[in-house]
């Protein structure tokens, strides 16, 4: 596979050698497309809406945890760990991501999950995390989850401690994740100059840990853009706020000039970022009307051909937020980036080998399958040589009639199609 060596390194080339960094990335630099169809849909004659294609980093598992993992792996291998420990909800996109990168590393992966609500994504993460060899640990809370895993590496000290999104908790943890986008704004840079787009008046993340949106800003800012990052609050106030990412983002910064003080002292405060919310919804996890949405509406406009879609806990709130910001007459005019964090790979192979078999997890998660989700193949109890075919069956898109022609008869194929929306509205309301 094809690796870059970090463009950080060739404009400040005196950190080389002493940021650590392991290659994990394949797929870089990332793509920068126009949204041109959802241009038109949200009526914009001179506003330009881009996608930073963050979700196709890696040939097997993209989004923005790898681009934080290629230098804190890089710490791990140096300190010679052996394996990772790693916490979040029992669907989290860092966990899979890690599950990944360790068996692709040869280390061992130790997940600490806590509860979130139960959708289709939590029962696909709880088999993946199994098929590529993490050990689960089960927690009812996040809090407890902090403490288990705390403990758990007193007594493994060849384990390296990975905070939840691989960002500073609490101001406890390394910043060299943070690093990794501070050196994907080098990249954006980069693509800026040659002209693939143009500096964009606003970039628009998702903001889970912080620790993406900290690296976007201080990026921004040492580079000289006058970007300015709009981060949507999708978890919980005690970790994203804007102290929290004034605080990492600076701690990033004084990270690389310890190494290097030619590196400019900036000072990262309050007024260089945005923080939005009341795109949560009611809880960390829970689907919204709006979130739904603007996941369906990019699919159909621009992710059947891109091959990308969103996600319900995070892209597609914060896509959601860029629905509203053009909504505003004054904003019509404005360049935005939307920078896609979520991967857009597909896992269904490897989903298929596990043959939806949940006996195989340890029994405490078994209750997360115990009740049917509104999958199609669940409501109609396919006929498994039906399945077998079925490209919709363990998809990650549960409305079979969007994924392909169901070859199930009129009537029960009305029935189900009728259910599912019923079960949609329901969860949403």
């Amino acid at each position: 596979m094809k690796h870059e060596k970090p463009l950080l390194f060739t404009v400040y080339p005196n950190l080389e050698g002493k940021i650590p960094w392991t290659p994990i990335l394949t797929q870089i630099p990332t793509k920068v497309e126009r949204l041109t169809e959802l241009e038109n849909y949200l009526n914009l004659e001179k506003g330009e809406i881009y996608i930073k294609r963050d979700d196709k980093v890696h040939h097997i598992y993209g989004g923005n945890k790898l681009r934080k993992f290629e230098f804190i792996f890089g710490e791990a291998l140096k300190k010679r760990k052996k394996g990772m420990i790693t916490l979040g909800g029992i669907g989290t996109n860092h966990g899979i991501a890690c599950t990944i990168i360790t068996r692709e590393l040869g280390m061992n992966c130790e997940l600490f999950l806590s509860n979130q609500p139960l959708t289709w994504h939590v029962q696909r993460s709880l088999l993946l995390y199994n098929y590529f060899g993490a050990k689960l640990h089960f927690t009812k809370s996040f809090e407890l989850g902090i403490l288990k895993s705390l403990f758990f590496r007193l007594f493994h000290p060849k384990y390296y401690l990975m905070s939840i999104g691989g960002t500073p908790l609490f101001g406890l943890g390394t910043p060299l994740g943070t690093v990794g986008f501070i050196n994907a704004v080098i990249e954006l840079k980069n693509q800026i100059d040659a002209g693939e787009c143009p500096e964009p008046d606003y970039i628009f993340v998702t903001a889970g840990s912080s620790g993406t949106t900290a690296g976007l800003v201080a990026g921004c800012k040492l580079l000289g853009l006058k970007t300015k990052v709009c981060f949507v609050n999708v978890s919980r106030d005690i970790i994203v706020n804007p102290k929290a990412v004034k605080n990492i983002a600076n701690k990033a910064i004084r990270c690389l000039r310890k190494h290097d003080k030619t590196i400019p002292n900036i000072s990262i405060t309050e007024e260089d970022f945005t923080m939005i919310k009341g795109y949560l919804g009611s809880a960390y996890g829970v689907k919204t009307v709006k979130g739904q949405h603007a996941v369906d509406i990019l699919y159909e406009l621009e992710g059947k051909k891109g091959d990308f879609k969103l996600d319900t806990t995070y892209t597609g709130k914060t896509m959601a937020a860029v629905f509203d910001f053009f909504k505003l007459d004054n904003n019509k005019s404005k360049k935005v980036l939307f920078w896609n964090t979520y991967n857009s790979n597909d896992l269904d192979g490897y989903l298929k080998e596990t043959g939806f078999d949940y006996s195989i997890l340890p029994k405490k998660y078994h209750k997360y399958y115990e009740s049917k989700i509104f999958q199609c193949w669940q409501i109609t109890e396919c006929p498994q040589e039906m399945r077998n075919d079925c490209p919709a069956y363990l998809n990650h898109e549960y409305r079979f009639w969007k994924v392909t022609d169901c070859k199930l008869d009129n009537q029960l194929k009305q029935k189900a199609q009728e259910r599912l929306e019923q079960e949609i509205t329901l969860e949403n309301s």
